[in-house]
């Protein structure tokens, strides 16, 4: 009988960074590989991925990653591990174009080994035969999908939300689903970010209904800013142009190709059959019948709707006026609410018609309660995974399971931490605490196209620039005749105005600090090690500015020997 092993290496008690392992006997199946965005506390960082030492250690043992959902920050860390742990990916046609795309932005090409998948299908990978099923997500064509073992199928159930009365895009399949629990579900692992809502999450997460009125009281151009990986939501607004005979423009270079790549180069025809206008013919068409689309990733697109709402963008063509109306349907997270609101005062203050989402009225594309209810009745598996989210919506998606009384408890329902492992055979299932059942796991950081660079220190560093500033001191000194022959200049930013009235003395006595440091270093030095005597410059300034007024500014000094 099968020996199966399951194991998450991100996506537990956090938003983002899936990254699931399933292993049975010799075949490990990696399912996702995700990041998650940066917050305040770490500035400068592209995105944060799982540490992959595990893959690493066993990547002859890996026979396929699966991609079930077309969204970079669900695939985004492949690219960066594929290099050290390859093996084949399985994935539909459109995740393929998104990945390549994300690949090629962040300069991470490879000789992907990449098979497309259709929906719904059946594919052997490695020894092990998996049922891909179609969900109703943000993406078109995300999927989950059932695996096949001695002990039963392992179901992952992928992002999906219940509705059948939406295009092939969005298809939630439960004739395949229902075909699937014809046989033993043995473990089902089931997304979470949503489970402490109750209902349905259709029709909380349309925005069609906000359009229609928003629309009936436009009286000129409409602008709307929507999320660059959100196409149910492109796919509304292409609806209610095309109702409405509305006319759409994309703001810029950006959208545009966002869009080519969703829709011309996955089908011949286009989603909703709208006349697209080129942005330098805006002006011919009668403003009632325009709509302009704004894409991007939140802070991006809220920045890039603060620099239109303050007419400092580089499209002299578009101004915001009264008769116009923005919609802003982008709801923030938790990182960026202050961004959201500073953007939405932005947009007041240039006089056109604001409306805005948030996240009370526009729902993220993930399972309510009762979507949840209807897979676990469904299947009814002997065991229960909740993955996907924090600690408090793994802990509601347990509950429901309970409350359902369909033989689900505490003794087979697992809330594990990142890098716990569960165990299953023909005997039951376990959490192995023991060393070799815990996987060390840690966050690696991506800056520009480096991998783990960053280091604490590095971040300690560029809060503190944000918060405290910085005061770069250099002078240059000659090794032969043991004196400055240069300097020394000291800059200050974001540390002190210099109309404060502490400034001058705290520069003079910065000044001071270091002019002694470098002479008493000149005067007994033998090695003229300019690193020792930097580090202690820099000690001893930050010691004193402490003392002086509470602030810890990054200290940076420069001695340089011009002999």
């Amino acid at each position: 009988m099968d020996e199966i092993k399951v194991l998450a290496l991100g996506g537990l008690d956090e938003e983002g960074k899936d990254l699931y392992c399933i292993e049975v006997n010799d075949n490990l199946f990696v399912v996702n590989a995700g990041f998650k965005y940066p917050t305040k506390f770490t500035p400068g960082i592209d995105f944060i991925i799982s540490d992959f030492t595990y893959l690493r250690e066993n990547k002859d043992r890996i026979k396929g990653y699966i991609l079930p959902k077309g969204k970079k920050n669900n695939f985004g860390a492949l690219p960066y591990m594929y290099k050290e742990c390859p093996a084949p990916i399985y994935c539909t046609k459109l995740t393929k174009l998104f990945f390549l795309d994300f690949a090629k932005q962040y300069k991470q090409e490879s000789d992907f080994d990449i098979h497309e998948i259709s929906l719904p299908s059946k594919v052997q990978i490695g020894d092990y035969i998996f049922e891909f099923f179609s969900t109703c997500s943000s993406v078109p064509y995300s999927f989950g999908f059932s695996l096949r073992t001695d002990l039963g199928n392992i179901v992952y159930s992928g992002d999906f939300v219940v509705e059948y009365n939406n295009s092939s895009y969005f298809n939630f399949d439960l004739n395949t689903i229902g075909k699937i629990a014809e046989n033993k579900t043995l473990l089902l692992m089931c997304e979470s970010v949503n489970a402490t809502k109750k209902g349905y999450c259709s029709p909380n997460n349309r925005l069609y209904p906000y359009l229609q009125r928003y629309f009936k009281s436009a009286p000129g151009r409409i602008f709307i800013a929507l999320d660059d990986d959100n196409f149910y939501r492109l796919e509304e607004v292409f609806k209610i142009c095309h109702e409405m005979n509305k006319k759409i423009c994309f703001y810029d270079k950006e959208t545009s190709d966002i869009y080519k790549l969703k829709d011309h180069r996955t089908k011949t025809e286009p989603l909703i059959p709208n006349t697209i206008i080129e942005l330098e013919n805006i002006l011919r068409v009668k403003e009632d019948e325009l709509v302009i689309l704004l894409f991007g990733e939140k802070e991006e697109l809220y920045q890039k709707a603060s620099l239109l709402a303050n007419n400092e963008h580089e499209l002299k063509q578009i101004k915001l006026t009264n008769n116009d109306t923005f919609i802003l349907a982008c709801p923030p997270n938790d990182a960026n609410e202050v961004i959201f609101t500073t953007t939405i005062d932005e947009l007041y203050r240039s006089g056109c018609h604001v409306n805005y989402l948030t996240g009370k009225m526009l729902s993220k594309m993930h399972a309510y309660e009762e979507d949840i209810k209807m897979l676990l009745s469904l299947l009814k598996p002997k065991y229960y995974f909740p993955v996907e989210g924090y600690y408090v919506n793994l802990l509601a998606n347990a509950k429901i399971a309970i409350d359902m009384h369909i033989g689900l408890s505490h003794s087979n329902i697992f809330l594990l931490d990142n890098g716990q492992t569960l165990c299953m055979n023909e005997k039951g299932a376990k959490v192995d605490f023991n060393n070799d059942g815990h996987v060390e796991i840690s966050d690696v950081m991506i800056d520009g196209i480096g991998i783990g660079d960053v280091v604490n220190e590095i971040i300690q560093d560029r809060t503190r620039l944000s918060e405290d500033g910085v005061i770069v001191l250099g002078c240059g000194v000659s090794r032969n005749a043991r004196k400055i022959v240069y300097g020394p200049d000291v800059q200050m930013r974001g540390f002190l105005f210099l109309k404060d009235k502490d400034a001058d003395l705290i520069l003079k006595e910065v000044n001071k600090l270091f002019l002694d440091g470098v002479n008493d270093w000149l005067k007994d030095t033998k090695d003229f090690d300019v690193n020792r005597i930097q580090d202690r410059l820099n000690d001893a300034i930050s010691k004193f500015l402490f003392r002086q007024n509470g602030r810890n500014p990054v200290i940076k000094s420069n001695v340089i020997i011009v002999d």
